[in-house]
């Protein structure tokens, strides 16, 4: 099964297929996720998320995060409650572009 879009949890829910767009949990929600949340992961203060399945984004995590799948990004904010193993969050999400200057610098030995 696939949730076309964003999905925003507020109760308890879960997931066994696909959401394409970015997953919510909001304050109170608890989402079971057991596919792919294929746009990214974001939990709320409040919120609770359990990921058996694959996040193929970043999980932005404010809530309480239980991972037993695979972040293919990169975990921000508050680290998993359990312990995870080192393929479980793989970090290759692209970065957001920074607007801005910067100076680069190099070693000089």
């Amino acid at each position: 099964m696939q949730h076309k879009g964003d999905l925003i949890v507020d109760g308890d829910h879960e997931t066994s297929g696909q959401v394409t767009g970015t997953t919510y949990v909001r304050s109170g929600g608890r989402l079971i996720a057991n596919g792919q949340l294929a746009g990214g992961l974001i939990i709320e203060p409040g919120g609770i998320a359990v990921v058996h399945g694959q996040v193929a984004r970043n999980v932005i995590n404010h809530g309480t995060l239980t991972l037993y799948g695979q972040v293919a990004g990169k975990v921000i904010g508050h680290s998993p409650v359990n312990r995870v193993g080192p393929n479980q969050i793989v970090g290759n999400d692209l970065e957001v572009p920074f607007r801005g200057t910067t100076i680069s610098w190099t070693s000089s030995q």
